[in-house]
């Protein structure tokens, strides 16, 4: 869906007004005056509304309508959002005015209004014709008001993209992609005026209200296991944004949602990693037997890896004794169960990479490809550590080996 505002033409969708305003002359009183914007689905116009500007921060929703086969599929919820939206950012309050028809009351009601006060024999007293819904002549006019959050809360947009960059930063994705995203985000709720810096650990964001009032936030990420099923449902997310089929508090709850997603089961990450032991080991040349020894070295180091996520241990000491289970479990396959029938090279070799940060060492290459140096050269730097604790296990074991006289 999309909408836009017309400035031009606006008599050429009288026929969908008429639809909620059955008297042309009516509509004229506020046509010309009016902000009109136009709901479009599939490139086909479904909804229309008028908005008129009131004293002192009041707005009126004058008209509203969609075509009849239409009805009922939420375009007219979706359309009263938007000016919502639009129009917190210089109101306060938006009235609208309808009949004593309990069904579009209730529609208003269902949208956030609430009762605010009635014009008596509106209808009778400005309609030439009786206007009848469902069944009942329409007699007095029956005013609803919502209020708006006065001044556009840049606050609130601004905490509420951070959020979102935090979980793309915390869950693996690039400094390009946070950054768009809080972009996004903060000009489809009009804070067109900010500014970000974001490193590997932290978001800086600045934005103005456009009354030279200055809002700024600094958000502290620390480093930890990507989650790429989190970041696509933030940039899933991120995309409705932008096209408007979410509100502020929507975005916040769903945000919510998808920062308590779980990772998957601790079988499935243990088969993965052993699975893709045993593939790399072919890729890099390992015989089907290693391949196979690596699978299963894999599956026993993810097991330890897990350990460690769960009882938050350093990123050293889960990496060091990694490399040191991994050399053990070759040693002991080779030796004592294989004698000798492998090299323990093409073992090690698959059975190291669930340990590698490829991940992070990719997203360090980008991000310094797209000039973000400082995150950059962070993420390198932590990638290019996690081989060094990899290769401190992988050799205290093969030296200790050697001292005590074994033969490879």
């Amino acid at each position: 869906m999309e909408i836009q505002q017309i400035t031009k033409d606006k008599r050429d969708y009288m026929y969908l007004l008429l639809v909620a305003d059955p008297q042309e002359d009516m509509v004229d009183r506020y046509l010309d005056e009016g902000d009109m914007f136009i709901l479009k689905d599939q490139g086909e116009v479904k909804t229309v509304c008028v908005v008129t500007l009131l004293k002192n921060h009041k707005c009126e929703l004058k008209n509203i309508a969609t075509l009849t086969e239409d009805q009922g599929k939420g375009y007219g919820r979706y359309m009263i959002n938007f000016v919502c939206e639009y129009y917190s950012g210089q109101c306060d309050t938006m009235y609208v005015g309808t009949g004593n028809s309990r069904k579009t009351i209730g529609f208003y009601e269902k949208c956030g209004f609430v009762n605010s006060h009635i014009i008596a024999n509106f209808f009778v007293d400005h309609y030439k014709e009786p206007i009848y819904e469902e069944g009942v002549r329409l007699v007095d006019m029956i005013y609803l008001k919502k209020s708006l959050e006065s001044k556009l809360d840049v606050k609130k947009v601004v905490d509420m993209a951070i959020e979102a960059g935090r979980i793309l930063l915390k869950n693996g994705a690039e400094i390009f992609r946070v950054e768009e995203t809080i972009t996004r985000i903060c000009k489809r709720f009009h804070v067109n005026h900010v500014d970000i810096f974001t490193l590997s650990h932290a978001i800086f964001v600045s934005a103005e209200n456009g009354e030279e009032e200055a809002y700024t936030r600094v958000k502290h990420v620390p480093l930890s296991a990507p989650h790429l099923g989190v970041v696509a449902e933030v940039n899933d997310l991120s995309r409705e944004i932008s096209a408007g089929h979410v509100t502020i508090n929507e975005a916040v709850e769903r945000l919510k949602e998808i920062d308590e997603i779980p990772p998957k089961k601790a079988y499935v990450q243990i088969l993965a990693g052993g699975i893709g032991s045993g593939f790399f080991g072919v890729m890099l040349g390992s015989t089907p037997l290693e391949s196979a020894v690596a699978f299963v070295i894999g599956c026993l180091v993810n097991v330890w890896v897990l350990i460690g996520k769960r009882n938050h241990m350093s990123k050293i000491i889960v990496n060091i004794i990694g490399g040191v289970l991994i050399t053990a479990f070759t040693l002991l396959f080779q030796y004592l169960i294989f004698w000798n029938a492998m090299r323990i090279d093409g073992i090690i070799i698959g059975a190291i990479m669930p340990l590698v940060p490829g991940l992070a060492f990719v997203n360090a290459i980008r991000d310094i490809a797209d000039s973000d140096f400082l995150s950059g050269t962070v993420r390198m730097i932590d990638a290019l550590l996690v081989f060094v604790y990899i290769a401190i296990g992988v050799g205290c074991v093969l030296s200790l080996y050697y001292r005590l006289g074994g033969m490879i």
